[in-house]
């Protein structure tokens, strides 16, 4: 083959290479946050004393409750939860709350293939099953399914009065 033709073919297939390179790399390395905000009925919540009784380690309230996209609108999930005891609320300056970790999974559709799973742990009042109202509590979202699948960020959670949560997603792909 002529010397010219080869050199020809190296650079072209150069620069093919380097611009598939360049196409297959480009993302934002500071991504967009989108915000998903849903609406909680007031869970059913199941307590669960292990070990001595009163509040100890391990203790557990397992809750679930439907899922609306606006207050009163109809159902679009579900979300399933548990809360474990992990530390003890102390006198020490006047800390009255305890640690417990929190396992959230939020279902959406009829065949429950869109999930977001989040995980915390925040602080709740000693020997409550939830956190007071009007005080937001941030924990991260783990991951998630289906049209959630690669998504990270956290998850806003603020109990209302009635007992009902309002579930503010910040969405980061």
């Amino acid at each position: 083959m002529n010397e010219i033709v080869t050199r020809r073919m190296i650079a072209f297939a150069g620069l093919l290479a380097s611009t598939l390179m360049a196409a297959c790399g480009v993302r934002s390395t500071n991504p967009s946050p989108e915000t998903l905000t849903i609406y909680q009925d007031a869970p059913a919540m199941n307590p669960l004393d292990l070990g001595p009784p009163g509040s100890s380690p391990g203790d557990a309230y397992y809750f679930s409750a439907p899922l609306h996209s606006s207050r009163g609108g109809p159902v679009i999930g579900e979300v399933f939860g548990s809360k474990t005891l992990i530390k003890l609320a102390t006198d020490v300056k006047s800390n009255s709350s305890e640690q417990r970790a929190t396992l959230l999974i939020f279902t959406f559709g009829n065949n429950r293939d869109d999930q977001l799973v989040v995980m915390g742990v925040p602080d709740y009042p000693s020997n409550a099953a939830e956190f007071s109202a009007g005080q937001p509590v941030a924990r991260a979202i783990l991951g998630g399914t289906g049209k959630y699948m690669a998504v990270r960020g956290q998850l806003t959670s603020t109990r209302n009065t009635d007992g009902s949560y309002t579930q503010v997603f910040t969405l980061v792909k």
